[in-house]
């Protein structure tokens, strides 16, 4: 409803009570003339009043109309714009819920699409450049890489806790190699895969013929240290929950690089490559390390024992994503026997963990002390899975079946412990300082 002012015939600004009055402007209209046009080629416009004109209601009447629905659709147009952004916001936001930190993480399908075969792709504003620090910062960082800070030991060279100069606590992986652009280049496209469940390269180093890896440090070491001790036998630190957890997060950790495009194949899947950041999060560690080793993790068994190792290689050395399979089912048995998989510990001198679990016909008796009977249920089924994972190649699953499978036992065993009421016994756990002491 419009409220217009009255008409007074006295008034040089006519005043309206009601849409009835504009009568009154058929005495008093506006005409406007055109002169012509000027030496730049702009028309001028005289004004004057033509007190004999008349103009009709319907045409005010519709100026009226027309403004009123214009600023309408104006309104409209943008709350369905701002409508809009916030849907795509929320589409982004529940796309990226797996990567990032254990606590907010993003879902980023990995990714520097004009650089690696292997990673999705993205736009060139989603391309995260990876930082090249210089070797005195992780000097200091190492206390020159003093003995002290040694936290492990791989096929790249010993690993080292950090602090850099911003505040953060990152792993180093150093060895003595020359620089070369090749390093450079693998780094920067390692650093784009992000998943909560992958730990993260987050810079590099190449000087005085070194070449450094630096990670997201996990407080929590690799899960073996949880799970048995020198001698590879069950301490028995973990509960059915964490292992159970530990397990699906590794899982997709891997169906994440498998799924890409091509596929990311790890090569040296292993339960010493499972690590835990401070919440006990599994994150899948070494992601594309075999590519920086000649002759290394892609040169099939070795002369040692390696159980995780799939024995296809010894036939055709051609890696695949059921290769990562059978590395994840022997991942599997380590995490419900609490034993490492090694011929010192099987039950019979000289066999192993895969030997053991397929010839036992006493589940108790390889299953982890710890564990209590009355969740055998749930350690049958990832028995089970671990078997298929170990068959011959072609019966192996796949990393997102056997993610749908970790995720069914999981969620059913979770019910249980909240329907016994002992879900709060999760969580007992040592935290990292002590184990990096």
């Amino acid at each position: 409803m419009f409220n217009l002012p009255a008409c007074d015939s006295t008034s040089s600004s006519p005043k309206l009570t009601s849409l009835g009055d504009l009568d009154c402007f058929k005495s008093r209209t506006t005409k406007v003339t055109a002169a012509p046009i000027g030496e730049l080629g702009v028309p001028t416009f005289t004004y004057s009043q033509d007190v004999n004109a008349q103009k009709p209601r319907k045409q005010r009447l519709a100026v009226i109309v027309g403004a009123g629905i214009g600023g309408t659709m104006l309104v409209a147009t943008v709350i369905i714009i701002v409508c809009f952004c916030l849907m795509r916001a929320r589409r982004l936001a529940r796309r990226t819920s797996d990567t990032g930190s254990s606590e907010s993480s993003s879902y980023v399908d990995g990714v520097r699409g004009n650089v690696s075969p292997h990673v999705g792709n993205h736009s060139s504003s989603e391309v995260q450049d990876i930082s090249q620090l210089a070797l005195a910062e992780l000097r200091i960082a190492t206390s020159n890489f003093s003995q002290s800070n040694i936290i492990g030991e791989g096929a790249f060279g010993l690993v080292y806790k950090g602090l850099l100069q911003d505040g953060s606590i990152v792993a180093i992986k150093r060895r003595f190699h020359d620089p070369s652009q090749y390093f450079a280049h693998e780094v920067q496209n390692l650093g784009q895969i992000r998943h909560r469940h992958i730990v993260k390269v987050i810079g590099y180093c190449q000087e005085n013929r070194e070449q450094l890896l630096i990670y997201d440090y996990m407080a929590n070491g690799n899960v073996g240290n949880h799970l048995y001790d020198s001698e590879g036998l069950p301490i028995g630190k973990l509960d059915i929950c964490r292992r159970l957890s530990i397990a699906l997060g590794a899982a997709r950790g891997l169906e994440f690089l498998h799924i890409l495009v091509p596929p990311f194949l790890h090569t040296h899947f292993r339960t010493c490559n499972v690590l835990l950041d401070e919440n006990f999060t599994a994150k899948v560690a070494d992601v594309g390390l075999s590519r920086f080793l000649i002759g290394g993790y892609r040169a099939g068994p070795s002369s040692g024992i390696d159980c995780f190792c799939d024995p296809e290689l010894s036939i055709s050395n051609d890696f695949s994503e059921r290769t990562d399979v059978y590395g994840f089912g022997v991942f599997l048995l380590e995490l419900i026997s609490g034993r490492e998989a090694v011929g010192r510990n099987g039950s019979v001198p000289g066999q192993n963990l895969i030997e053991w679990a397929k010839s036992t016909n006493d589940l108790n008796s390889f299953v982890d002390p710890v564990l209590r009977k009355d969740q055998m249920e749930a350690i049958q089924l990832v028995m089970e899975l671990a078997l298929q994972c170990v068959e011959i190649g072609e019966r192996r699953p796949s990393m997102t079946q056997i993610v749908a499978t970790m995720e069914f036992i999981h969620e059913r065993e979770m019910g249980h412990l909240k329907t016994e009421g002992l879900d709060e016994e999760i969580g007992v756990v040592t935290l990292g300082s002590e184990l990096f002491k």
